[in-house]
């Protein structure tokens, strides 16, 4: 699943996703790319039940996930019934279609 990157400042250590222009913590401007582990936990979600035009579907599940190496990152949870704190594994896959054009983005389903 290493599609995305995360940052880590070489200055103080904090981990960002996504790329920052300076450290959010420092401001130092030097970093180091890592990647996050496959598996994290979930930090947080809410439900979306109105979305935009253009989704045909309601009860849109997202989530705030910290990966096992403390990458945090928000993406679409395939869970039947979400809890704070479950073991998720992250995915790449389509999130939504605009036109006949796929849209691809973090996914999160149970590990």
């Amino acid at each position: 699943m290493s599609n995305i990157t995360a940052y880590k400042c070489k200055s103080c250590g904090l981990v960002m996703y996504p790329h920052h222009f300076r450290c959010l913590q420092c401001h130092k401007r030097e970093f180091e790319e890592i990647t996050p582990s496959e598996k994290g936990k979930l930090l947080t979600f809410t439900i979306v039940e109105q979305l935009p035009w253009g989704f045909d579907e309601r009860g849109r599940v997202l989530g705030v996930v910290e990966f096992d190496n403390g990458v945090k990152a928000l993406g679409v949870i395939l869970a039947e019934s979400p809890k704070i704190g479950m073991k998720l594994k992250a995915g790449w896959d389509s999130v939504r279609m605009i036109g006949d054009q796929k849209v691809y983005g973090l996914t999160f389903e149970p590990a």
